[in-house]
């Protein structure tokens, strides 16, 4: 437990300095500001090099069951054995085709896992819906709050991007021209990044399309591969339980763990150095 609560403090006031450094060199537009707009602009620097990125999946949204009855349908329909629910929860930690191979007994990258999952790619991308795979409560309004507050964010999953985007777009998080701007500068899923989760990639691809930095972002996940991407990336990370895993599987990969949405509030605060 101590060596996890050090984990933030030494890592925090190190972003913040290098950030804080950098806002400071960059010279002043037409004559010099006062000290309270020096601030702003120093603040306002900080928090849009500080992106907030998100899983998906038992994290933003609640999807278990639209995943879970399309997992077993693909599964039956295919002469395999059907999974109960903390079977799939099981295998959400993995991409699609990985999730089959485990589910099915085949080593991770065999080709039978492809093909199983891309039948469920095309079963469940066309199921998503605000209903089947809607916000977590208190989650809209957390989202919206983070962009009014400056920080840029973002959403990599490890699912395909397709699946991604059609979630995004169900709970009207998406870019409609004349009618609402997109919370989302980037959204990806595995199958456009160059290396799945627990790899870092992804999550550095998010930072550079946000301009953000990475030691001074976080990142929001319900998986040990989650906490294990950001840490691999030079992220905070920040774990949830209301998805796919129990506090006491998250603790040992994450920052910090939290239980519900009002505790996630404050964690972001505290990585994001918006509580000072």
């Amino acid at each position: 437990g101590g060596r996890r609560a050090m984990r933030l403090p030494v890592l925090r006031p190190t972003a913040a300095s290098v950030l804080l450094s950098v806002s400071m060199m960059a010279p002043p537009p037409g004559n010099a500001p006062d000290q309270s707009s020096q601030t702003r602009n120093q603040k306002t620097f900080l928090r849009s090099a500080s992106a907030v990125l998100w899983d998906v999946d038992g994290t933003l949204v609640d999807s278990t069951g639209l995943g879970f009855t399309a997992t077993n349908e693909v599964l039956s329909t295919n002469s395999y054995r059907i999974i109960d629910e903390a079977d799939y929860k099981l295998g959400c930690r993995y991409t699609t085709p990985d999730r089959f191979n485990f589910h099915v007994q085949q080593p991770p990258g065999s080709e039978e896992g492809k093909r199983l999952g891309d039948i469920f790619d095309a079963t469940y991308v066309n199921r998503v819906s605000e209903r089947t795979a809607g916000l977590f409560d208190g989650m809209e309004q957390l989202l919206r709050s983070l962009a009014l507050s400056g920080h840029p964010q973002g959403v990599l999953s490890n699912a395909c991007g397709a699946y991604v985007r059609a979630v995004v777009a169900a709970n009207a998080l998406d870019e409609v021209p004349g009618q609402r701007i997109a919370l989302f500068g980037v959204v990806v899923g595995a199958d456009e990044v160059a290396e799945a989760k627990p790899s870092g990639a992804g999550l550095l691809h998010c930072c550079e399309v946000l301009d953000a930095v990475p030691e001074a972002s976080v990142y929001v996940g319900d998986s040990p591969t989650d906490g294990q991407a950001a840490r691999n990336a030079g992220m905070l990370s920040i774990g949830v339980t209301w998805g796919a895993n129990k506090k006491s599987d998250l603790v040992d990969h994450f920052d910090s763990v939290v239980t519900d949405v009002p505790a996630l509030i404050v964690a972001l605060r505290d990585a994001l150095g918006d509580s000072k």
